[in-house]
């Protein structure tokens, strides 16, 4: 399975149905286009780091906006 599919499952299960994950691209912005909020990305994050088994710190998620951004971020970090 592939990063991305991999979150999709995440933000499907952390967001049970308030998002449209068929909706969701690689190009999507978080924000925008997805209409996650900060607390959101909050949920999303620790969701993302017991999935792949990853630490975040704070400044990780400032500058991501786009579902890209979050698994160049994730793939950077298993690889780590």
């Amino acid at each position: 399975m592939s990063t991305f599919e991999r979150m999709l499952h995440v933000c499907q299960a952390v967001f049970e149905g308030d998002i449209d994950i068929s909706a969701i691209t690689p190009q999507s912005n978080l924000r925008d286009d997805i209409g996650i909020n900060s607390i959101g990305l909050l949920y999303m994050a620790m969701a993302l780091e017991e999935e792949f088994g990853i630490k975040f710190v704070n400044d990780d998620f400032i500058e991501l906006t786009t579902v890209n951004d979050v698994i160049s971020c994730v793939e950077k970090k298993v690889n780590q």
